[in-house]
């Protein structure tokens, strides 16, 4: 049977497996000149060959990333695969017998359990922040994140401080596992942190690993999270989903006869609550994967419709 962890055991036992990102890359100023620019997160060790997890945007423009574990030694790193949309990465070292931590179960989370939050908070020296606190609430969603005003879904709520920095850490549960990735503050909200799940986590690392990216289904279409407000503001038929703002000409949501305005309730079995379920949904599909969407079109009966639609493939940037 496990035993509960006192925090200072907890974190003598995880401190090992949490590394320091730093990150460098060129930026240009007004005048287009090339200035250097950096960046600082946290990541964990997952294998003993070297594999570590952190956020994407931690190290999405690197052109060179160092990782310094808690012993102090410092290691370039490759990016083995990441994935925007749920903000994951997956970085290596070449190095051997790094002590990786155990990853648990967010599903097995209840609301008010406690938790601690491990990482670089602010680049403050003297090794990583350790904050303790709670499970606020579980399966949240957070829209307009970062610079492709991502949704991020399935999150973990918790009042452990998350600050700059933090990004990429584990938040753990008394037993030392991982239950979620920190991934974001709330901007000046104080006592509000968000972590990816690590359930809905684990197949997006297993997939980095083996090929470097998260090939989904394609449907062709720009999504955005219907919330209760905009439900009542446009009078909509239900308090949450995703509405279509554009159907590709020629996509697979064109073909299968969505149109925009249309509201995705369900894809196959799976409810879609938000555009970041979306993407987490289409991720168990591939090209050519045929699915069955159920959707609503305002201004008729308000029941939902089915339509069978052939999943693409998403088109190059």
């Amino acid at each position: 049977m496990r035993q509960e962890l006192r925090t200072e055991d907890l974190v003598q036992l995880a401190r090992p497996s949490i590394v320091h990102v730093a990150t460098e890359s060129v930026a240009r100023d007004n005048s287009g000149r090339t200035v250097p620019s950096g960046g600082v997160g946290t990541g964990f060790v997952i294998d003993a060959g070297g594999l570590i997890v952190t956020n994407n945007h931690v190290v999405a423009s690197a052109e060179q990333i160092v990782v310094t574990t808690d012993a102090g030694d410092l290691y370039d790193a490759t990016v083995v695969g990441r994935d925007p949309q749920t903000d994951l990465a997956v970085l290596r070292v070449d190095a051997s017998g790094l002590p990786p931590i155990a990853l648990g179960r967010s599903a097995d989370l209840r609301i008010g359990e406690s938790v601690v939050a491990i990482g670089h908070a602010l680049d403050l020296p003297g090794g990583p922040t350790v904050t303790v606190g709670v499970v606020s609430a579980l399966d949240r969603a957070i829209t307009n994140v970062g610079t492709q005003r991502l949704t991020l879904s399935d999150l973990i709520q918790t009042d452990a401080s998350i600050n700059p920095g933090n990004s990429g850490g584990p938040l753990l549960n008394r037993y030392g596992e991982v239950v979620g990735v920190n991934s974001a503050g709330a901007g000046s909200f104080a006592g509000i942190g968000f972590a990816i799940a690590i359930d809905g986590a684990k197949p997006i690392i297993a997939e980095l690993i083996e090929s470097g990216q998260v090939e989904r289904g394609f449907l062709g279409l720009a999504p955005a999270t219907i919330t209760r407000s905009v439900a009542r503001q446009f009078d909509l038929p239900v308090s949450q989903g995703i509405v279509a703002l554009q159907v590709t000409a020629g996509s697979p949501a064109d073909e299968g006869g969505l149109r925009p305005g249309d509201i995705l309730v369900a894809i196959g079995e799976a409810v879609v609550p938000d555009a970041g379920a979306l993407s987490r949904i289409l991720a168990k599909y591939g090209p050519g994967d045929e699915v069955e969407v159920r959707y609503i079109r305002p201004g008729g009966d308000d029941q939902p419709r089915e339509t069978r639609i052939r999943l693409g493939r998403r088109p190059d940037p």
